[in-house]
């Protein structure tokens, strides 16, 4: 890369994420958005996060307002014209996708890295329409996605080895910790994985087991702590495999199989509940639960955002 430049298409929660850890790491970044409305608000988003770093006692002021001078903004994709490396963070709809790459193509080098920032979305679908499909790659970050360090890394048939070096090179330059995936599979790894649980969490309710509290109480006095320091495959090794083979033997045939959205997401979206964007979800949603729970969401990742000082001027 030319400088430490880079580009961000998009404005959501990813975008801003990642355009603060760009700009927090010495990279000058151009965000790329569709109306100036959805740039302010990223522009706002941005100054939100760098604001929680310095409550932290993690930023000094002073430092924020140099990041902040690295940020601009565009509703114009020839503005990116100069940019050897975009990062892709819009909605998760292919065609929406393909007409940015489509722009991207027509205005940016041939050597141009895209990495798209889906969270699910085949690489070789979205890879299609391309003519330099060896450009393009996945590189999938977590929400909040200036703290969490984990970039799954997902190429298509066509990506490249520069293409994949490229990626990892600028992820790793940004603290990040960089899991290449052997081949391409729906939801990744962490999706599948979390969704999984979701899955088992939400059948617990439906069955009456237990309340959505006193799940998420036995998650995090038990295993969540746990998988904070040792892995999950390495602890199941640890406990030895004649006992794994033992409890999935009476256990699997239990566990809940659906196939498509359960009983309890779709009474609660036919009331009305959406989560926190509606007051209500499973849980009640109130200014002061959305506030508090922002911040345990982020608490633990705090020390994994990374950043340059600037420089003394």
């Amino acid at each position: 890369m030319d400088n430490r430049s880079a580009a961000v298409v998009g404005t959501g929660l990813i975008a801003s994420g990642m355009a603060t850890l760009f700009a927090a790491n010495g990279y000058r970044v151009k965000l790329l958005g569709t109306r100036a409305e959805s740039c302010e608000r990223c522009r706002r988003s941005i100054e939100e996060n760098f604001a929680e770093l310095v409550e932290e006692g993690i930023l000094q002021p002073a430092w924020v307002r140099d990041y902040l001078r690295n940020i601009s903004f565009t509703t114009s994709c020839g503005d990116l014209g100069g940019e050897s490396f975009v990062l892709e963070a819009v909605l998760e709809n292919l065609e929406v996708k393909h007409a940015v790459y489509r722009a991207l193509e027509e205005h940016c080098p041939p050597e141009t890295v895209i990495a798209s920032a889906t969270s699910a979305l085949s690489p070789d679908e979205l890879a299609r329409p391309l003519r330099r499909k060896e450009r393009l790659i996945v590189a999938h970050p977590w929400n909040p996605a200036h703290l969490i360090p984990c970039v799954e890394v997902v190429r298509s048939a066509d990506t490249s080895r520069e293409t994949l070096d490229t990626v990892c090179r600028v992820m790793e330059s940004l603290g990040r910790e960089v899991v290449v995936l052997r081949r391409s599979i729906e939801g990744f790894i962490g999706n599948r994985l979390q969704h999984a649980l979701y899955r088992e969490a939400l059948y617990l309710v439906e069955q009456g087991v237990a309340t959505p509290r006193d799940i998420d109480r036995a998650v995090l006095s038990s295993f969540g702590p746990r998988f904070s320091s040792v892995g999950v495959l390495e602890y199941y090794d640890s406990c030895g495999l004649e006992l794994q083979k033992g409890v999935q033997t009476y256990l699997y045939p239990t566990l809940c199989g659906a196939e498509g959205p359960q009983e309890p997401l779709l009474r609660a979206l036919a009331e009305g509940k959406r989560g926190p964007v509606s007051g209500a979800g499973i849980y009640e949603w109130d200014a002061e639960h959305r506030k508090e729970f922002r911040r345990r969401k982020s608490k633990p990742f705090f020390p994994c955002f990374t950043f340059r000082r600037p420089e003394e001027s």
